[in-house]
């Protein structure tokens, strides 16, 4: 049996005073770990695979585009064609062909690609990378929009959730900005899940 509406109904109500005690990522995503089946722990495994940048190349994507899960497939390519981005960004400033270093990928529409070179025309590294963050974060938001209990909204989650991490280690101030995002928008899961529950109390 699915633990889904569980899960996502257990996750943690943050609040402004949580950043006191610290954010961990790591201690997070255990305890929904242990709620899990086994086939849904290979899916949060397999997608830290991708925050890992040593983790990232051709075999990685070819295995995110078969996945059989829908937010694996869409996040993923999404993320294979904005790091290709990047990548052809980078080696063209060095004098480099970015042929040579981006990931093969069919051809399909991206609509967030003019954004992308928008951002990467921005000289302030760090604004850049909190930019090319947030589209991540949206896009997370975007794939799961529809999906409120089910393993796909709790992906998304993990996503933001160590965005957060990533952030409040590397920049305080920005690091709080993107936990008073995803405070709100757990929040807004909790109440789908009240008007959820009180429509079915009414049946």
């Amino acid at each position: 049996m699915d633990n889904y509406v569980y899960i996502v109904a257990g996750l943690p109500e943050l609040t402004s005073g949580f950043e006191n005690t610290g954010f961990n990522y790591a201690t997070v995503k255990e305890g929904i770990m242990e709620l899990l089946s086994e086939k849904d722990q290979k899916l949060v495994e397999f997608m830290e695979e991708g925050f890992n940048e040593d983790s990232l190349g051709a075999e990685f994507y070819e295995k995110a585009a078969k996945s059989k899960n829908r937010f694996i497939r869409e996040y993923f390519d999404f993320d294979a064609r904005l790091r290709n981005l990047k990548v052809n960004y980078l080696a063209k400033r060095l004098g480099k062909r970015g042929e040579d270093y981006m990931v093969e990928l069919p051809e399909a529409d991206f609509e967030e690609g003019k954004q992308i070179q928008e951002i990467l025309a921005d000289a302030d590294f760090v604004e850049r990378e909190q930019k090319m963050d947030e589209l991540k974060w949206e896009k997370a938001s975007d794939i799961a929009r529809m999906d409120y209990f089910n393993m796909n909204a709790i992906l998304a989650f993990l996503v933001k959730a160590k965005t957060v991490q990533r952030w409040a280690e590397l920049d305080t101030e920005k690091g709080q900005e993107m936990f008073h995002k995803l405070v709100q928008e757990i929040r807004g899961t909790s109440a789908n899940l009240d008007l959820s529950v009180g429509a079915r109390n009414t049946e």
